[in-house]
Order: C-alpha cells, then structure tokens, then sequence
C-alpha cells in the first residue's frame, strides 16, 4: 500500500527519522513542513508555520491520508521562561493542526508525552489522570484536549524519544554515547525514570496505528522503564564503551529552571497487544541505535 503523509516538525529529531524512514518506500508521497523549509531529496518540502492558519490551507491543498504531528517547543526549560510563546506552539498550534485535519478528512497522529503525569509514581495507563508540574508538560496536556475536542479522526500518542538527529544537536543517547566515546565523565541521573523508544521502532508503530485507524489515546514508549544511569549503562554495554566512566547523580543537584517529574515511565501495555509492531526493550532499542549508523541509516539521515 502507498501513503500521503504529511509530517509537521520535519527538522526536529524525530520529524525528520520518519521523513527518512518513510520516504525509503517509493510508493508514498511524504509531505515535510517546518517553519523553515526543510531540505530533504525524496521528500515534497514545504514552508508551514502551524501557528499561522493561512499556512495550514497547504493540508486541505494536499489532502494526505495522514498527518503526524510533530511540531512542538520541547526545551522544558525555555518553556518555563516563555509561557506565551509555549502555549501559541504547543496548544494554539495543535488546534490548529487538529482544525485542518477534521475540515481536510485527514487522520491525525498527535504526539504528545510523559510529561503531562507528575511523575510521583510511574507505570501510567492511558485512563489515569494527568497531572503536569511544568509549562511544558501544561502545553502539551492542552494540546491533547484540542485535538481530542477539534479533530475527530486521531489517535494521540504520548511516548519518550531518542534517536540520531540530522542537525548538529544531541539526543541524550547520543549526548552519552558521545561522552563515553571521548573518554569523559558522564554525569548520569539515578532518581529519574523513563521508557525510552527509539523514534524508528515509534515510527513503525506510527503507521501501524494509522493503518488500523486507532481511535484515542495511546502509550508507544520503550516496553521497559530505566533510569538515566541505567540507560547510560546499557548504552556503554551496547557499543562496548567503559562504564566506569559513569557517576551516579541526582537531578535534585541540577538546578533546573523547571520542576522534573521522577517516575516518567508509561505503561504500554495496550499498544503491545494492539500492534503486531514489536516494542523494543532498552537493550534491543540500542542494538538497533547502533545498527542504524552500521548500515548507513544516520549518513542518509543528515545528507538524505
């Protein structure tokens, strides 16, 4: 089967894996937008700012069978200083994504975060009640409820990414694989929990979703939750780096603009048995990290 898709936030990490990743299929026809035009060989490249409603005519112009909507402010840290500007991206943004979708007939995949839950206990179901201790995680909790009250044919699907980056910027996998390939010490959190997905195996599970068409929300994070430190371990294991190089740290030490949530990590239960799509633990995610760059996946990536 060939798809339309048509990704929003096509420069940030995780936009530009799945414009790589599905583009490889010559049957589809992937849509990259960002604010800033993006540059990708196999792709249609377009300039759409998801804050601005005349841009996002380009959807009912284009009228793909699916939009992903990536496009978010994600630095927790900027977005306790510029509330505003947050809210404009992440909430009015999303409105507006979700708006186009529904008059378009366009399925929308939204990807939200562990970062709408407080974080005091983990292990969160889809049911359970948000509770965000930050702007960011505030943000994202709104745009949830936009497109849950604006769109009509969704899924929303709350996760926690790292992957390669086609811009010259670090995922934390590759912040700590790069400073234990320096030989550096690597600063590691051991009170803050996750489950980590790599954005190729969330993306699988993306489409997926779509080709079932999913309705609601959804957990699609690692099938395993870790701490930082125990992530930075398996990360040495996996490439064969020295883990001796990795100091225990709390993030109680690291004087943050904007409050953490300890225990991030998510339930996927239900999207284990919903999709046939395997969910990789935190080792085989990595397996797969490192396999991506041995046969060429990262190169095609940032010059693709």
């Amino acid at each position: 089967m060939s798809y339309k898709i048509l990704i929003t936030g096509a420069n940030g990490m995780l936009g530009s894996n799945l414009c790589t990743q599905y583009s490889k299929d010559k049957k589809n026809i992937v849509i990259a937008t960002d604010i800033k035009k993006p540059d990708f060989t196999k792709c249609l490249n377009l300039k759409m700012d998801i804050t601005n409603k005349e841009d996002l005519n380009i959807i009912e112009k284009e009228r793909p069978n699916l939009i992903i909507h990536c496009a978010a402010l994600v630095n927790v840290d900027y977005c306790e200083e510029y509330e505003k500007e947050a809210e404009k991206i992440n909430s009015i943004g999303t409105k507006n994504i979700a708006e186009a979708a529904k008059k378009s007939g366009c399925y929308l995949v939204h990807i939200s975060t562990d970062a709408i839950f407080d974080g005091n206990r983990g292990n969160y179901k889809e049911e359970e009640n948000p509770n965000p201790i930050n702007i960011y995680g505030k943000t994202k909790l709104d745009a949830e409820k936009n497109v849950e009250k604006f769109c009509s044919d969704y899924a929303i699907v709350r996760t926690n990414i790292y992957g390669w980056n086609r811009e010259e910027k670090f995922s934390l996998a590759e912040w700590m694989l790069d400073k234990l390939e320096k030989e550096e010490e690597l600063p590691a959190f051991n009170d803050v929990m996750f489950s980590p997905i790599l954005v190729n195996n969330l993306g699988e599970a993306i489409l997926e979703i779509y080709k079932i068409k999913y309705n609601g929300i959804l957990h699609v994070a690692g099938s395993e939750a870790c701490s930082k430190l125990e992530f930075a371990k398996a990360i040495a294991k996996v490439f064969g780096l020295k883990k001796e190089l990795i100091k225990q740290t709390s993030v109680e030490d690291i004087n943050l603009k904007a409050k953490r949530s300890k225990n991030m990590s998510l339930n996927v239960e239900k999207a284990k048995k919903m999709l046939k799509t395997r969910i990789l633990n935190v080792e085989e995610g990595l397996k797969q990290f490192k396999k991506l760059k041995e046969e060429g996946f990262v190169e095609e990536l940032k010059n693709g």
